[in-house]
């Protein structure tokens, strides 16, 4: 089997190609009827979740565009959940949601700021004396990934176990231990690196503040407020309980590779990637999160107070959550599944698009793109 790639919850933004889309003009014929608005940029969007599956390797996706201030309540699948049956993608299936995970864990994790149990300004000595330079670490730093511990995922240790023994249990300490004896990528608080360290940290630091499994604290303070049953946090183990896809390619397309759906032990993405869900279970999720439904107004809005990462498009970094010309929310990439994650507050529009597959030329970048053919004032 040919390696994967190793880096596989890294925030992947691929260089955004120009799309032109014809306006749609009117004809000096009466009898001639126009479309709506909303049907305009309804046929836009499908042209571009089409073209996904038209020029790129990507096997299916499920997308559910909803913006009903525009008219828009769109769900639309292209392509197939199964290669070799030529089975079609369908919208009510199950996913992994990868690092979308990050803003559950991290929002458990400010739930306990605002109970008193934690500050954004503790240092990681607090907690984890023995980790390296934790005394120079905040807990704020952890969240919005200006830490500079080494992430896991990029180490060629774990690359190689994760490959060799896929269904090996991983425990946090394990990953932990990973990004302990490695050096920081810079000094803590001076640079922005995406880390799944950081996030594994965190969820290590709600066990042992709660005395309660990170998988408790997520289900009864996120899930089970929010009535969401297909959304699951899970511990260990390969499968994906309930009615999903099959998964293909782990960072380069390779037609060799096995159905990864349910190849890999979960425990290896923890509270960086742990969980799965469904399309419309995490568009209630998605407007609870960008919506300050979780947390103080006060820390909500220190949360959505996002720094700049490098990106070239805008694309900025809070805590646990990015945000793009007032989309907030995530995306998420692991072996075999690719996702986005985003709502608007202000223009109350949530996207949702996933790929059961995970490649370089994935288009992570239709974040950049589908607000643009709705809104003409971004």
């Amino acid at each position: 089997m040919k390696k994967f790639k190793k880096n596989i919850f890294l925030i992947c933004i691929i260089a955004l190609t120009t799309i032109l889309i014809n306006s749609c003009k009117k004809s000096d014929d009466d009898n001639n009827i126009q479309p709506a608005e909303s049907e305009i940029i309804k046929a836009n969007i499908i042209a571009s979740l089409d073209s996904v599956i038209q020029n790129t390797h990507v096997p299916g996706l499920v997308a559910g565009i909803w913006a009903p201030n525009e008219g828009v309540d769109l769900v639309y699948t292209a392509g197939v959940s199964n290669i070799e049956k030529n089975t079609p993608m369908d919208a009510d299936m199950i996913f992994r949601i990868a690092s979308n995970t990050k803003t559950m864990t991290i929002s458990v994790l400010l739930q306990l700021v605002d109970e008193g149990l934690i500050s954004i300004d503790d240092p990681l000595s607090d907690y984890l004396p023995d980790f390296p330079r934790a005394d120079e670490v905040t807990i704020e730093m952890l969240t919005n990934m200006r830490s500079g511990i080494f992430s896991f995922t990029e180490s060629e240790v774990f690359g190689t176990i994760v490959e060799t023994n896929p269904t090996k249990t991983w425990t946090a300490d394990e990953l932990i231990n990973i990004a302990a004896g490695q050096p920081y990528y810079f000094d803590p608080g001076t640079g922005f690196h995406y880390s799944n360290s950081n996030t594994a940290i965190i969820g290590e630091i709600i066990e042992m503040q709660t005395g309660f499994s990170l998988e408790y604290n997520i289900r009864t303070r996120i899930f089970n407020p929010l009535k969401l049953v297909n959304t699951v946090y899970m511990v260990g183990g390969t499968q994906i309980p309930g009615y999903h896809s099959c998964a293909y390619y782990g960072g380069e397309y390779d037609p060799s590779l096995p159905d990864l759906s349910e190849y890999f032990d979960n425990s290896y993405a923890g509270a960086a990637g742990g969980a799965i869900s469904d399309i419309f279970e995490l568009k209630t999720y998605a407007e609870a999160l960008a919506g300050g439904q979780f947390i103080s107004p006060e820390l909500q809005q220190k949360r959505l107070d996002c720094h700049e990462t490098g990106s070239s498009k805008g694309l900025k970094y809070g805590m646990g959550i990015f945000a793009y010309k007032g989309f907030y929310g995530h995306n998420g990439g692991m072996f075999g599944y690719t996702s986005l994650m985003v709502y608007s507050p202000e223009k109350n529009c949530t996207i949702i698009i996933w790929y059961n597959s995970q490649l370089p030329e994935t288009p992570t970048d239709l974040l950049f793109v589908i607000p643009h053919l709705i809104y003409n004032d971004l």
